[in-house]
């Protein structure tokens, strides 16, 4: 089975520790001989152009389309068998002992490990899904399925009135909790406090990850939330952990 792995990012004001993350991707694709392709602001080129125009500046919300569209035109043009898209803020941990796996399905998301405070203050994991990380094998049922439903959504939600997650996350999680994706974990996505935690080596929130059968092997860094996380000291934490979280 061929793997390829696509990412966008900007071409401009790229930040080192971005430049990391994609430099990992790249390596562990040469590592495992994954194909691999890279394209800058072109990416947004492929989303409608009503739809676009909705969106307006919520960047996030049209790469949401943009990374579906270009997986379905890469599995079309027999790109790959798999197909592999993967945020630029995510950083590969452990490349050697990390694998593209479908689980036996034609579909796969990452897993979120967002670390927040509950209701009473207390530490508290959520386990949701992210498309930070998506894989799809060709004639996958499911991507041309949610290329249609990000569609149909945009056409009746309120321009205004639009979050950030709207069609990706928050979408993917709902559709999860009623069908149930198949997740692979080690593909992981932090939140702030879990970034902090590691940075401070907390312990006491690091033990809310709780027991797992396989550690975090790929962590997406949340370039959003830039503000709440110090990547280029996140980055050196990890550089001292080679085998994941």
């Amino acid at each position: 089975m061929t793997i390829k792995i696509i990412q966008s990012f900007r071409e401009h004001d790229v930040p080192s520790w971005i430049q990391t993350c994609l430099a990992s991707v790249r390596d562990w694709a040469d590592y495992h001989d994954y194909g691999y392709e890279f394209v800058g602001d072109a990416l947004l080129d492929r989303v409608p152009v009503w739809y676009r125009e909705k969106a307006g500046d919520k960047i996030p919300v049209v790469t949401d389309l943009a990374r579906l569209l270009w997986a379905q035109s890469c599995l079309d043009r027999d790109e790959a068998d798999i197909l592999v898209w993967l945020d630029a803020d995510t950083y590969i941990l452990a490349p050697e002992e990390l694998t593209v796996d479908m689980y036996g399905d034609n579909c796969v998301l990452g897993r979120e490990y967002w670390l927040q405070q509950d209701k009473k203050g207390k530490p508290r994991l959520y386990n949701n899904v992210h498309n930070a990380y998506c894989a799809f094998k060709k004639g996958s049922p499911v991507l041309p399925f949610l290329i249609y439903t990000v569609e149909r959504l945009m056409t009746k939600v309120d321009g205004n009135f639009i979050a950030p997650q709207f069609v990706g996350p928050k979408l993917l999680t709902s559709l999860h909790n009623t069908v149930g994706f198949s997740i692979d974990p080690r593909f992981g996505a932090i939140s702030p406090m879990l970034a902090k935690a590691l940075v401070e080596s907390d312990q006491s929130l690091l033990s809310a990850l709780g027991e797992r059968d396989v550690p975090m092997l790929a962590a997406n860094l949340s370039h959003s939330l830039s503000d709440e996380i110090h990547h280029e000291d996140l980055m050196a934490v990890f550089a001292s952990r080679p085998h994941g979280i």
